[in-house]
């Protein structure tokens, strides 16, 4: 039996020893998308400072998959009155109709990249709740995903939008390096 408990203690701390970390970015005073922001961070700024349970991740995350994809504006995304109105929206317009139906100041706003190699970019929520962190994309999935879970070089973020500021993460530099347009790098840069 101490035998079993030994080889089980030694192959969680393993697993945990090759675990990605989770990029939680750096404090970015500006991003490319801050123009097009403001409705993620009037939503943020006014998230109470309570917790959300994990069940109530997951039941929101069921209604808003149910949501029709309508891909709208590519950059603004609507209001949570909208998209719940609408019954439907792009990833942008479900991540922040998450966010302001979570009411958890645990909650950011991501822009990224489905996929490290994807040429267009995604939107969806991560959320911190019982010491973990969770990919909570109602766009794609029915459940929130552990964030240990998640394939390497899946649910890249770039920038990410929370009620105590904005954050730059590392895939940034990346993406900055193999960009040949100046302006851009010049930008997001700031």
């Amino acid at each position: 039996m101490k035998l079993l408990a030994l080889s089980l203690a030694f192959l969680a701390s393993t697993v945990s020893a090759f675990a990605v970390p989770v990029d939680l970015g750096s404090t970015a005073g500006y991003t490319p998308y801050d123009a097009y922001m403001r409705p993620v961070k009037r939503v943020l700024s006014t998230t109470p400072n309570q917790r959300a349970s994990l069940d109530r991740a997951t039941e929101l995350m069921r209604e808003g998959r149910a949501f029709r994809y309508v891909h709208s504006d590519p950059y603004n995304p609507l209001t949570p009155t909208e998209t719940a109105a609408r019954r439907a929206g792009d990833c942008k317009d479900k991540a922040l109709w998450l966010c302001d139906q979570l009411r958890d100041s645990n909650a950011r706003f991501v822009i990224g990249k489905m996929k490290r190699s994807s040429t267009i970019s995604h939107a969806w929520v991560m959320w911190q709740t019982e010491g973990r962190w969770f990919v909570l994309d109602c766009t794609l999935n029915w459940r929130p995903i552990p964030m240990e879970q998640v394939v390497k070089g899946d649910y890249v973020p770039l920038y990410s939008y929370a009620k105590n500021g904005t954050y730059r993460h590392a895939a940034t530099s990346l993406t900055l390096a193999s960009t040949t347009n100046g302006v851009a790098n010049a930008v997001a840069n700031r």
